[in-house]
């Protein structure tokens, strides 16, 4: 029996490859503008029709030593990377979902965010064609939901029965909230940068992320999944921007942020591990002086942030599209949508 389920296992990882393959052929040509179908695979540089062995999914890359098979040139580790992280995902889907419909929007949906997540990183390009059919996947697969519910109901003692309740919350009207608030706040969030260094925080390409995201998972958990990608944003950017304060000799910016965060994970671990604290007012005005602590970092990096030469950017779509995979592979997305 587990000799079957690995064996199932790997067809699953096997056919994963092969989608970032193809994912890989999707990412070069939005570049390029020509179609996914035709010509067939060739070698970006000089151009020759790849063979059928070429293309096998990380063995061919390994195989050819990383080079084309024909002119030599260097073959981008972009290829065998996406497609060993798409058959990951892939198997990580199937884990969670099992063999039923809902299986195959996942790996749509796990793809899409992929290639954006690509793009972005390689040229800072989210393309409409990639958020747009997100956002049209995402809200079909909300609308069979709500068409299944209905049906479901209907096959009921009770019967299908339209209540305001159910307008607001059946999986179509959450999906749809979800595309507008995703919108909302990512435009929202987006203006608060002219404030601060005179143009957009994130550029459009985002908002769209964020509504094809509130398209899948709903209005609820496009906020969380904004806050999780904040997160990973910061997870990855504060190492590179406290690098850029040193080499800037920025001391003030660099020695009040590293003051707040000793500061800050000091008093987290003093209060939930220990008693250090045996009053209320103790704990009050250590609170407070974490906050002053906080708000003089904020005042630093928000002055700093309006000399453009000292920014530190990466691209937000690729946070926002992993804190979407990783919704997609836990149970929290059981809020709405996905497990119907």
């Amino acid at each position: 029996m587990l000799f079957y389920l690995l064996l199932i296992l790997f067809f699953v990882f096997c056919i994963g490859t092969v989608i970032g393959s193809f994912l890989n052929v999707v990412i070069l040509r939005a570049f390029s503008g020509e179609s996914i179908v035709l010509p067939p695979s060739k070698c970006p540089k000089c151009g020759n029709k790849l063979k059928w062995w070429h293309n096998i999914p990380i063995l061919s890359y390994l195989l050819l030593g990383g080079k084309c098979y024909f002119c030599h040139e260097k073959i981008s580790i972009q290829y065998p990377i996406v497609e060993f992280i798409t058959g990951f995902i892939f198997l990580a889907v199937f884990l969670e979902f099992g063999i039923q419909i809902t299986t195959l929007f996942a790996f749509a949906i796990a793809g899409l965010l992929i290639v954006i997540s690509v793009t972005d990183i390689k040229e800072r390009v989210v393309f409409d064609a990639h958020t747009y059919s997100l956002i049209g996947i995402g809200i079909f697969y909300n609308l069979y939901l709500t068409v299944v519910q209905i049906i479901e109901q209907v096959n009921t003692i009770v019967g299908f029965h339209v209540t305001s309740e159910w307008c607001v919350n059946n999986p179509l009207t959450m999906s749809l909230l979800g595309v507008i608030l995703g919108v909302v706040i990512m435009e929202c969030a987006a203006r608060i940068g002219y404030l601060i260094a005179g143009e957009r925080a994130f550029g459009e390409g985002d908002t769209y992320i964020a509504a094809g995201l509130g398209a899948v998972f709903g209005w609820k958990n496009v906020i969380a999944i904004i806050i999780l990608a904040i997160i990973l944003q910061l997870i990855f950017t504060l190492p590179m921007f406290l690098r850029k304060l040193a080499v800037n000799k920025d001391w003030k910016t660099l020695f009040s942020l590293c003051v707040f965060v000793i500061y800050s994970v000091s008093f987290y671990f003093i209060e939930n591990k220990t008693n250090w604290f045996d009053s209320l007012a103790l704990e009050l005005g250590a609170m407070v002086l974490m906050f002053i602590f906080g708000l003089t970092a904020c005042f630093f990096v928000v002055k700093g942030l309006k000399n453009k030469d000292n920014l530190t950017y990466l691209p937000f779509g690729p946070a926002l599209a992993i804190a979407g995979l990783l919704l997609l592979c836990s149970n929290a997305y059981f809020i709405l949508g996905f497990g119907g």
